[in-house]
């Protein structure tokens, strides 16, 4: 899909009210039973948290600049994905001479789609074979490395992947338009979704996910397509937002009602959904009358964990006491 680079941040300002000095607002408590948490991504959005619903623990907390690519560990997926906390994307230039290759007057930008289904990813279809030897088509890929947390540009690379033989990915790649051509081997290791590489310097392979029996939920900056305010087009964004564990956890939006009112005899009546959006960021919305995020109360989440345990889960908030956004506050229960 063809995509016009946006990027834009959110500044916030929280709400507050007036109140007499002998009457203090107590502070919230959660429901009997109901787990509350606030996840500190802070103000820079610098940081990815992955979360275990059935011990309520952060399980890792990773510098989203640490990785560029990240590779699939299954046998079932051997896409490669880029890094859509930094707002990157990919243009195929095609089975050219890598040395030389130089983007075209007018690049075809492609993204990631937000759900991880692999058949939508910005690089595409890289290889040809089974899952265990795969060969190249050899095609060359100029990469945006996207944003910095201060919104700075952080240039372009170029890209080959050379194939997937004996249990590892390898990869060419240089600055762009030319530098010196380094090359990278990444192997996979199965009790990971991916593995996870940087590209900077002479390239390395990075610890980034945990494995991915350990956690349910990823909070994080991501890429998507979000309706431009003005005319309503579909443009690259990066928003804020909730994504799932590819190995086993799903979710769906359960509208309406009261939170405490949802049971084990209403799951049937909600489709459960493994894309890895299928939270998002439409927890919150952005009101520009008052500068301020607001947080959809009424929408409630089931979550199936990778443990097969449900939970009803909404979100509290977005910022902290000093109206700070990037502080994601949440509280769930089991069902």
């Amino acid at each position: 899909m063809k995509t016009r680079h946006s990027f834009f941040a959110l500044w916030v300002v929280l709400l507050t009210g007036c109140f007499a000095e002998d009457e203090p607002v107590p502070p919230y408590v959660s429901p009997p039973g109901v787990v509350s948490r606030v996840i500190e991504m802070g103000p820079s959005y610098g940081t990815q948290h992955f979360y275990d619903l059935e011990t309520d623990s952060v399980v890792a907390v990773v510098n989203r600049n640490s990785w560029d690519l990240a590779f699939g560990s299954s046998n079932l997926n051997r896409a490669i994905y880029l890094n859509h906390s930094k707002l990157m994307k990919v243009c195929d230039l095609g089975s050219v001479d890598f040395e030389t290759a130089l983007l075209p007057q007018q690049p075809v930008w492609t993204i990631d789609a937000s759900s991880g289904d692999p058949d939508s990813t910005g690089i595409g279809i890289w290889a040809e074979g089974t899952a265990g030897n795969l060969s190249s088509k050899n095609h060359v890929y100029v990469l945006d490395l996207g944003f910095s947390t201060l919104g700075e540009a952080l240039g372009r690379k170029k890209l080959q992947f050379l194939g997937f033989q004996n249990g590892a990915y390898r990869i060419r790649f240089s600055s762009y338009p030319s530098g010196p051509i380094q090359e990278l081997s990444i192997p996979i290791d199965v009790n990971y979704s991916f593995m996870y590489a940087s590209i900077a310097g002479l390239g390395a392979v990075v610890s980034v996910a945990p494995p991915s029996d350990s956690w349910d939920l990823l909070f994080t900056q991501y890429t998507t397509m979000v309706p431009n305010p003005d005319n309503g087009v579909l443009e690259a964004y990066s928003v804020n937002g909730t994504l799932l564990n590819p190995q086993g956890v799903a979710a769906v939006r359960a509208y309406g009602g009261e939170y405490d009112s949802l049971g084990i005899s209403d799951l049937p009546f909600y489709p459960l959904s493994n894309r890895w959006d299928a939270i998002g960021y439409g927890w919150k919305r952005y009101d520009f009358n008052t500068a301020s995020y607001l947080i959809e109360p009424q929408n409630r989440y089931i979550v199936r964990n990778r443990l097969g345990n449900f939970f009803n889960l909404r979100f509290t908030g977005f910022v902290n006491e000093f109206g700070q956004s990037g502080y994601i506050g949440l509280e769930y229960k089991k069902i």
